[in-house]
């Protein structure tokens, strides 16, 4: 149980993590005047796709770390 716990812990942490991370750049962007929500969804399409990109490689990389048992001499199984 406890490993299914810390599973949803962990899947909740990155989405929590993607969806604010994501408003969070895109609403510094807007506000930078990179782009303008007036002038179409252009940059929030871009932004939006190269988080989803960014945060799913960050994502994976730490579900690989965090599930791969070591042996004990340290290395990887």
């Amino acid at each position: 149980m406890t490993g299914n716990l810390q599973a949803i812990g962990f899947l909740f942490s990155w989405v929590l993590g993607w969806g604010i991370g994501g408003s969070l750049i895109d609403a510094g962007l807007i506000q930078a005047g990179v782009y303008s929500l007036e002038t179409g969804q252009l940059g929030t399409l871009t932004t939006f796709v190269l988080w989803t990109l960014l945060w799913g490689a960050a994502g994976a990389w730490l579900y690989r770390r965090f599930t791969t048992t070591t042996s004990e001499s340290g290395e990887p199984d």
